[in-house]
């Protein structure tokens, strides 16, 4: 985490609130999900993997139940996997001089830890969908990958080909990233760069100063997933159902 935090702070300082910067802007939002969210799934698919003989033996003797043994699990590993990575999220924040307002700041963590999350919930399922570390090991990054491409920073989304665009609405990295992205570029305009020679692409628009919006619509983000609180919703029930299938699974795991 520290040595991200090192790195991510080199490449993103303080970055120029105006068009010359939008590109950059919009990397790092990018780059702080998938930068955290791969580390985070395989971390997870340890959790059950170590302790499924011992689950078995202590359900045998009725000793406890799936459920306390399914939170202490979770709540162990949050405190492991996340917290750290939301505190990397919290530093580049004002590192790289993102939108400096409390409630966009607070808006940012929200959408940022339900994104871990979920990223996380995802790797406590195939932990107990697949049984065997090292096949888990071999699907998991790949999986998280294209759940990432998926998200629209690649490949616009407008731009996906139609037999696999519909995958993106399954993707935690879609709902994610453009929640950070209408945080900070949502409800204001982009001042001119002033000292640079610029060339206004975003969305074929040359507008100026540019309206923030134009900036995810340009990556196909339109209609409701342009509403922050709809595409933190959908992360909420990502996680939750998440969460609940792999609890059942493991319920029924033997």
């Amino acid at each position: 985490t520290f040595t991200f935090i090192f790195l991510t702070c080199l490449f993103w300082w303080q970055i120029r609130d105006d068009t010359s910067a939008t590109y950059e802007r919009n990397s790092l939002l990018f780059f702080v999900l998938i930068a955290q969210g791969n580390a985070i799934v395989v971390g997870s698919l340890q959790v059950f993997q170590r302790e499924r003989a011992l689950l078995r033996r202590e359900r045998a003797k009725k000793l406890y139940g799936v459920l306390p043994f399914f939170l202490a699990k979770i709540a162990s590993d949050l405190t492991n996997n996340i917290i750290l990575p939301v505190f990397y999220g919290i530093v580049v924040y004002f590192a790289a001089g993102l939108r400096l307002t409390a409630p966009h700041f607070f808006k940012f963590v929200l959408a940022y830890y339900l994104t871990l999350s979920a990223a996380q919930s995802m790797g406590f399922l195939l932990s107990i969908l697949i049984p065997n570390m090292a096949i888990a090991l071999i699907i998991a990054p790949t999986l998280t990958l294209f759940m990432f491409i998926l998200g629209g920073f690649y490949i616009p989304l407008n731009s996906m080909h139609d037999g696999i665009q519909w995958a993106s609405y399954l993707s935690f990295a879609r709902y994610g990233y453009s929640a950070l992205l209408i945080n900070e570029f949502g409800d204001r305009e982009i001042e001119c760069a002033t000292d640079v020679d610029v060339v206004i692409s975003i969305g074929g628009s040359d507008l100026c100063p540019l309206p923030g919006e134009l900036v995810y619509e340009s990556l196909g983000y339109e209609g409701i997933f342009t509403d922050y609180w709809f595409n933190v919703g959908v992360l909420a029930v990502i996680l939750i159902t998440t969460l609940t299938s792999a609890y059942w699974m493991l319920r029924l795991s033997r």
